[in-house]
This record gives structure tokens, sequence and C-alpha cells, in this order.
């Protein structure tokens, strides 16, 4: 029998049901929860959730759908449809700012300030989601998140983050098994899951049982039970591929079966008449949805009435492949509008596209203009008329600007690039040369995180003009100096957050470019002056701050005036931090007033490293984790967090909490100077965690993201420092000695470089030093020739610092370089008391090792074992391995107690053995202290390398330990001289 309707039962689910009611009673005691419905296409999942909202008792509710319509897409088209169906049913909403009625024109209202619309339309949604919900609740439904485009995605996870305490149930349908290995969803998927108050639901296929309920209530009989295993076995427990065997005229066990999942869907439209399964094409050439006053005009281009067209619609609405909606037509899944739409013939398709397009562009009563032009631009583009494809992707990508779908915007404007050529008139019908195109294509790049993009573009632009130098100050301006400007400026900007060769170049050149009381000019010296504080220029830098913040005053310009602010707080050292906090304050309200978000984000960044820089450690944590909250509110997580997630996690790193640390150091992915610097930051971790393959796996990724031959040197500064440490606790003091007087000379000749004693890593002052003493102490001329020229070039460098750690970093150098070890002693003393216990964790155990090293040979033991355990303590909490292990090779070499030993010892007890004897103790066979700890190594089985990593020396010095001990004990073999470690009890 021929099924023309889906059965009104619903068949199993029941568990999933009670999951989803279970959580929507929650909401009113809980606040906002989410579930994420997932499945594969046709599992049920929109079945199940009209099953849901069927049951709900009174609850207010409105779905919104995604919608696929190619690279474009609608921005925030599931909101705009769900905001309209809350609105239309009575849904009172107070918008003073009139943001809301930038995704509903009914409402009116325009876009808002530059940067700034976008945080004010999402705060907009939000505040008129929460009121609607009120006492009684309100259920959201989101389908097809798999098409969703990426601002729809960024106002997702910024209602699923702020909802808060509002009633709201939020029920969300993914597609998983569309979700391919390059689709945004697979890594943002986990995030949200992660997300408190959000779940997974995933819907499996029916069981055999429920496969026979189905097809039992679909057929008005059971099948017979071998019938039913071959229906189960060919639908797979798909209940749409059921619903699709059970509507063929014959027995559907014995129909054969169809090539594919097109084919098994097409069966249900093939019986249907011909001028259906011909209007059916056009609603495809829609998508999955069609209003019906576009279908009406499209369908009259094809010659077809609109009595015709609504006795054509009939039999697939009867059938069930189409469903009615309050304004158009819905195909029942989203399946069977693919599958009709890859039915039609090349031809019917472009005919189909082109009428579309024809009745878009004269105009559709009841679509919104910004729908329409997006749908104008897809249709266009698919039916290959490029002159309207290219006007109408630009006035579709200024509606996505209205609404700040950064994105979008960005695909569209590259569409009208990519159709540039193919049109002759084409800056006639867009209003703008190419180059301009181009400027507004890298602005909106570096806008939506596209860094990489945002620099082709500008250079593209420069190229469009000719340009391939520098503009001669001594001759005229060129034709187009204002437009080679804003490319120049525009590259510029991404370049400097790349942290890329090239941006102080392009801004010089901007800059002379045009007059001093040229509009764009502060902008373009805001620019000039951060960018030459990022790369170490700080004279520079506030040089040309000042002249910005006082022509931004005179020609009115907010914004640039800022953003100069901004730039002069960071300039301020620990002499003046009063003022510059104050600074940093004025900066960041003015950025947020004027709607200058990347200035106020820059602010708050750079103000989290400034209290950092003043050891107010907590209060630079407060302010990345405000930061972290104004880029989900602005909705530029995904571009924008990142420096607070690295600040955020150099906090927790210096206050030793390594695990935070690194689990925020796995969400930055920026690509750019935010992963290096995060790179680097986990060299640290894995330096003292004491992984040295995985620092030099860090080393190279980093080279990778950020080469050195094309970016700031002061970026790779904390490279040096950590390849310079791992070199040292190798026993390779040669090695490092070498990449310290590199370093140095590098320092000496380039003033930015001397930025690393201003404090841009802690202690490096100290490291330097520490290496030069140290190396003191090795034989040969080479080491005493490193030591020299370390000392000469130290000599060489600025003393002054404005940072918190100069003080104690000073004391430790001295320290480190002076003669007589009482007096090193105590300035090490004085340096840990200056960090104090609070102070960062990592300067507290070098500090306190370097203090135990001095003791030592000051020959006062009780102070070094003091030192010591201060340092294993330390170094146990926070599992720095690194130190844990250099306590042990200190005990170890001159016979120190641990505090176990001390207590026992205190009691009256003797240890029951000791690795090596104390220091008042002859040591056996004539071994020396370090021989007899190379011997402890190899009894334990380990190798030349092994051995040198764990007791800090070389390879090469532990094969001459070794072959010295066996020719002391009377071996020839590393077994025997094992043999006689466990005789002598060292095991």
């Amino acid at each position: 029998m021929q099924v023309h309707e889906t059965s009104a039962l619903f068949v199993g689910r029941h568990t999933q049901l009670s999951l989803l009611a279970a959580d929507a009673r929650r909401t009113g005691s809980e606040g906002a929860r989410a579930v994420l419905v997932c499945g594969g296409a046709g599992v049920g999942k929109s079945r199940l959730l009209d099953e849901h909202l069927r049951r709900l008792p009174g609850t207010p509710a409105a779905v919104g759908g995604c919608l696929e319509l190619g690279a474009e897409g609608i921005p925030f088209a599931p909101f705009t449809a769900l905001l309209r169906e809350l609105v239309r049913s009575g849904g009172h909403t107070t918008d003073p700012t009139g943001d809301l009625g930038r995704l509903l024109p009914e409402l009116g209202g325009a876009a808002g300030a530059a940067d700034q619309g976008r945080a004010r339309l999402f705060e907009s949604v939000l505040t008129y989601l929460e009121e609607r919900a009120g006492p009684d609740g309100l259920t959201l439904v989101i389908e097809d998140l798999h098409w969703a485009d990426a601002s729809t995605r960024d106002l997702l996870v910024f209602l699923l983050r702020n909802l808060g305490p509002a009633p709201i149930h939020l029920l969300i349908s993914v597609r998983t098994d569309d979700l391919h290995r390059a689709h945004p969803l697979r890594r943002l998927l986990p995030e949200i899951e992660r997300l408190p108050r959000v779940r997974r639901l995933d819907l499996e296929p029916l069981s055999r049982d429920e496969v026979g309920a189905q097809a039992m209530a679909l057929r008005g009989s059971e099948l017979d039970p071998a019938d039913l295993d071959l229906l189960y076995e060919r639908s797979g427990g798909n209940p749409l591929f059921v619903e699709s065997f059970l509507a063929v005229d014959h027995d559907p066990a014995g129909a054969p079966l169809p090539d594919g999942p097109r084919d098994l869907l097409l069966a249900a439209v093939e019986p249907l008449p011909e001028p259906t399964r011909r209007v059916l094409g056009l609603v495809a050439t829609a998508g999955t949805r069609v209003r019906h006053t576009l279908l009406t005009d499209v369908a009259r281009r094809a010659g077809i009435t609109e009595d015709a067209l609504d006795s054509a619609l009939r039999p697939a609405i009867d059938a069930q492949i189409l469903r009615t909606t309050e304004d158009g037509y819905v195909f029942r899944h989203a399946l069977l509008a693919e599958a009709v739409q890859s039915d039609l013939m090349p031809g019917e398709r472009v005919r189909a596209h082109r009428r579309y397009a024809e009745a878009l562009q004269k105009g559709v009563d009841r679509i919104p203009e910004g729908e329409r032009s997006i749908q104008l631009a897809h249709h266009a583009h698919s039916s290959h008329d490029q002159p309207l494809a290219l006007a109408a992707a630009w006035q579709a990508a200024e509606h996505a600007a209205a609404v700040d779908a950064y994105p979008e915007h960005l695909a569209l404007i590259e569409r009208v690039l990519e159709l540039w050529d193919q049109v002759p008139d084409a800056a006639e019908r867009v209003g703008l040369p190419r180059d301009q195109v181009l400027v507004r294509a890298s602005v909106v790049s570096l806008v939506a995180g596209s860094l990489r993009r945002a620099v082709s573009y500008a250079t593209d632009g420069l190229a469009e003009l000719g340009i391939t130098g520098v503009h001669d100050p001594g001759t005229d301006p060129p034709v187009h100096a204002e437009r080679i400007s804003r490319l120049r400026h525009a590259r510029a900007r991404a370049l400097k957050e790349m942290g890329r060769d090239g941006a102080l170049e392009d801004l010089a050149d901007a800059s002379i470019l045009l007059p001093h009381d040229h509009p764009d000019s502060p902008a373009i010296g805001a620019t000039l002056a951060a960018t030459f504080m990022m790369r170490g220029h700080h004279d520079q830098a506030a040089t040309v701050a000042r002249r910005v913040l006082n022509s931004a005053r005179e020609l009115g310009d907010r914004r640039s005036e800022a953003d100069a602010l901004i730039t002069l707080a960071g300039l301020t050292d620990s002499t003046e931090s009063e003022e510059g906090l104050e600074l940093f304050g004025e900066g960041i309200a003015l950025a947020r007033e004027t709607g200058n978000v990347a200035a106020e984000i820059r602010g708050m960044s750079n103000l989290s490293g400034f209290l950092k820089n003043l050891n107010r450690l907590e209060e630079s944590a407060q302010v990345s984790l405000e930061g972290l909250r104004r880029c989900r509110e602005l909705g530029l997580t995904r571009t924008q967090s990142g420096a607070f997630a690295y600040g955020l996690a150099v906090t927790r790193f210096s206050q030793g909490r390594f695990a935070e640390s690194e689990e925020l150091l796995s969400g930055i992915r920026d690509g750019g100077v935010t992963s290096a610097r995060a790179l680097t930051l986990r060299m640290h971790l894995d330096l003292y965690r004491w992984r040295p393959d995985a620092v030099r796996a860090a080393v190279e990724e980093f080279r990778r993201v950020l080469p050195e031959r094309v970016s700031s040197p002061v970026e790779h500064l904390p490279v040096h420092m950590v390849l310079q440490q791992l070199a040292l606790y190798e026993g390779r003091r040669i090695d490092a000695g070498r990449m310290v007087r590199d370093l140095l000379a590098k320092a000496v000749a380039n003033g930015a470089l001397a930025t690393m004693v201003h404090g841009l890593y802690r202690s490096t002052l100290a490291w330097h030093t520490s290496i030069a003493a140290l190396l003191a102490e090795e034989p040969g001329e080479e080491a005493r020739e490193l030591v020299e020229q370390i000392r000469q070039l130290l000599a060489e460098l600025p003393t002054t610092s404005g940072h918190a750690d100069a003080t104690p970093a000073r004391m430790a150098a001295d320290a480190w370089l002076s003669p007589d070890p009482r007096d090193a002693l105590a300035r090490f003393e004085a340096a840990l008391a200056e960090v104090g216990p609070a102070g960062h964790v990592i300067v507290q155990a070098e500090y306190g090792l370097a203090a135990a090293h001095a003791a030592l040979r000051a020959g006062d033991r009780h102070r070094a074992v003091k030192h010591v355990d201060g340092v294993h303590r330390l170094a146990v909490r926070h599992g720095m391995v690194l130190f844990e292990r250099q306590t042990r090779v200190l005990r170890a070499r001159h016979g120190l107690p641990d505090e176990e030993e001390r207590v026992a010892l205190t009691a009256g007890d003797t240890p029951a053995s000791h690795p090596t004897a104390p220091a008042s103790t002859a040591l056996p066979m004539g071994l020396t202290r370090r021989e007899l700890e190379v011997l402890t190594e190899v009894a334990k089985g380990l190798s030349n390398r092994e051995i040198g990593q764990t007791l800090f020396i070389s390879a090469k010095t532990v094969s001459v330990h070794v072959t010295n001990l066996m020719g002391k004990l009377g071996v020839n073999n590393r077994t025997a001289a094992a043999a006689k470690a466990r005789e002598l009890g060292l095991l």
C-alpha cells in the first residue's frame, strides 16, 4: 500500500525524551541549559525535537534553522528566524539601542558604531531573550548547526556563556556525519560540550524492534519477521530510510536495493505528477525552504501560473515531501532537498538559479533587504551571471558589515575580487577601484583574525597601483598618495600582529605620504607608536605617541587618542606605576566609549602585563580574566582572546600553577605572535619539568610559526634564553657561554635587544652572569676567553630598569660575579628576601640554589642545607623536576642530609645507608666524590648520556669519570663496576 503521511506514532527515543524533559525542568531552578542533539542524517533529530516541543506544557518556544546557501551564508539566520517568531507571537521588546532591529528590520534600528556594533548586537539579543523568558521559561531550537555561518556560531557561544540564570532551554541539532576534517564544528563542538550546563545527546539508529514498530505504524500491519530482518538490514535502523523503503507500491522487502541514499529518497518523489516534480526542483534550488512570495514569482517566470503552482504543490504536501510554514514551504528533511536538487539536469539547475536571481533583483515582498541581497548574490553566481553576481556580492557585503558578520563580510568581498577580472565595468558597479576593495578586504581580514590574508590583500593593492618601493620624501607625493597610505597602514597592522618585519617601513611611508592634518594621520601614528613599543624601541614609541596624542586631540580623533594613551601607559616604569595605571584607565575607557575594540583589547592585555611587571600577580590575573570575559561579550573569543589566555598562563606559571598554565596554552591557536609566545612559555614549562626533547620540539615549532629572518628579534629572546639554560643544565657550559656572548653582542649592537635588561623575561641578567660564573670553573682557554667577553659585554648594557624584578636580578647578578663566597651568599639571600615567598617560584628556586652553592663555597653547611631544603620543597610542590634533581645532586655531591635524615639523627638514630658518604668521611677505593656519584648511576644501568642529564654534566665528561673509576676499582667493564657499587652499599 502507498504511504501518504508519516505516522503520528512516535517510535523509540523515550529515554532521550525523558532526558530532554528533565533538562527543561531544571532550567526553572538552575537557569539556562543547552542540549546538543547529535546524529547522522535522517536519524530523527528533528523528529525528536518536534515531539519534545509537542509535549511541553504551554512553555513559549521558537525554532530557527541554519541554511545551506553556498559560501556566502545568511549571517545569524537561525536567530533572525526565532527572534521574528517570538516577536510575532507577542513578545514585547525593550531595545533602546535599536540594535535588535539590525536582525529584524521590521523593528527599525541601524548599525552600531564601528567595531562596537557586534558587542551591542549580541547584548541586545541576550537581553531580549532573558526578558522574553520571563517566569514561564523559554525553549529555543536551532536546527542544522552544521550549516551555521561563523557569525551564528559566535553568537551561539556568546549566549551559551552568558545566559546564566534565565530559564531558557536551548536545543541544538547537529548532523555529525557531515563534519569533515576541516569543518569548523570539529573544533568548536568539544569546546561547547565543556561549558557548564551543556550536555550532548547522541541519537543512534533504531533497534530492530523499533524499526518493526515504525513499519507497523506506517503500513497498518506487522511485517513478516523475514521481511523485517531485510528492512532493518537495508535501512540500517535509519528512520528516514525506513519511511523511504516503505513508500514504494510493491513489497518493500523484495524491492531492488537503491544505489545510494539519493535514489532511496527519490523513490518517494518519482510517483508524484510531473508538474509537482518540476516545482519541487524549483523549491530545492532555493535550499531546504522558500517563501511563498518568492516561489510564486520564480514559478511565473518558469511559465507556471499561481493556480497551477498551488495544484502542483498539493501532492508534495500530501506525501509529506514538503511542509507548509507561516510564509512558505520547507522540505520535510534536508536530505530530500539535496536529493531533488542533485537530480536536476545542469541546464535545469542554471535556469532555476537565473529565475531566482531575476525575481530577487526585481524585488520580492516581505523579504528583508539583507536576506534578499545575500540570496541574490548566491543565485546570480550559481547562474553564471558574473556582472550581477559581483554587484550583488558587494551589496550583500555591505549588509553583512551592518550586522558585524565579519567572516561573511570577508567571504563576500572575496567573491567580488574573484569575479573582478570577469566583469569589465567592475569598478563602476562597486563604486570603488580594485585597490580600495583590497584595502577593505585587508581590514576585514584583520578583524576576522586572518592575518596572512590581510597582508596578502594589501600587498596586492599596492601592486595594483604599481608600488614596489617606498616614497622619496624629497619628491612630490604620488597621484594616489591617500590610497597608497591606506594600503600600507592596513598591511602594517597585520604585520605588527604577526610580529613580522616590514610594519615600521610601511607605517613610515604611510605617514610621509599624508599631510600632518590629514584625518588618517593620527591613526597611522598611533599604530606606529604601538609597533615601536612592541619591537622594543621605547624612546621612539614615546615620542610618536605624544605627538599623536596632541594631533588626535586637535583633530577630534578620539579613537587614536585612546590608542596613544594606551601606548604611553605601557611605556611607564615601576617608579611611575600610578601614572601608568591612570593612563591605562583613561585609554581603555575612551577606547570602549568610541568603539575602538582593537585598542581596548590591546589596552587590557598590556595592563595585565604592566601589573605582572609590578609583581601584582593576582591583579594581573584578574585583568586577564576580565579580558577573556570581554572577548566573549564582543563575540571575539575565536580571534582575540589568545593574548589574555597567554597573559593569564604567564601569571599562573609565575605562581607555580603549571597545570593551569598548560591548560590555558592548549587553547591558543591563532598561528601568529600569540601562538609563538605561547610556545616560548611551553618551552619554559618543559625546561623546569625537565623534558629536553619537548623543549627542542617547541623551539622548532616556534621557528616555523615565527621565522627569525622575517620577525622581530625581541620575540626570539625567550627562545635564546631557554636554549642557554638547556645547554647549561645538560652540562654543555661552553655551548651556553657561546650563546650568551653572541646574544649580548647583538644586544650591544642593537639597543632594542637591550630590553632583556628591562625585564622582558625575568632573571635574564642573573642567568647570564650565572653562566659566566660557572664557566670560570671550566678548564681551558676558550672558557676563560668566553668569561672575559661576557663580562665586558654585560658592562656595556644599560643598568637601569623600570621592571619590579630589576632590583633582585641585579643583586643576584652581583652575587654571581662576587669573588668572595660569603659576600655572594649575603647578596643571594638579600635577593631572595626582595623576591619574597609570594614571588615568582622559578626565581625563588634559582636564587635559592645559587645561595646554597655560595654557602658551600663559604663552608657554611648549615645555611646550605637550609637553602637546599627550601628549594626541594618548592620543587616538589610545583612539579619542578629540574630543581628537584639539582637538590638531589647537591646532597649527593656534598653529603648533605635530607630533612628525614636530619630528623632521624636528631632522635639519635643512624641512617640505614647513604648513596654517598658525608664530607667528613674518607671516600672508598680512592674515588672522588664526583666518581662516586657517577658510579651510583652506572649501578642503576644508565647510559653515559642519561648519567650526564642526571648529574648535569656532558656525556664526554661522564666517559672520562667512568674510565677513571673502573681503573681505581680494578674492573674492566660496567657490569663489574655495578657489582662493586652494590658491595659498597651504593644501591
